[in-house]
């Protein structure tokens, strides 16, 4: 398993982030939002945090927007490039939040 986020390369929208905070954000700014289980990876990476995990898709702009549980340093709002084969994986493992 692996849990490294930097392996992602994502852009760090927000640092340090309440992860209601960060619920918050992806639910306004995500056409798309899914809940994920426990346990979830996004290109190989597992992705950490108090479940439930939501994340937000933004197909038109190619991207990818969660949080995720830094041990020792909090929570962190990213983005990353997502591809069709992510977006699908997601739909599919994910519950729409409407």
């Amino acid at each position: 398993m692996n849990r490294c986020i930097n392996k992602l390369r994502p852009d760090i929208i927000e640092e340090e982030i309440a992860p209601e905070e960060a619920v918050s954000y992806i639910k306004k700014k995500s056409p798309e939002v899914y809940k994920m289980p426990e346990g979830f990876t996004i290109k190989g990476v597992t992705i950490l945090g108090d479940p439930p995990l939501f994340v937000g898709l933004k197909p038109k702009k190619k991207e990818i927007v969660f949080y995720f549980k830094k041990p020792c340093f909090g929570t962190y709002l990213m983005k990353i490039e997502g591809s069709e084969d992510d977006f699908s994986k997601i739909r599919s493992e994910g519950k729409l939040i409407e």
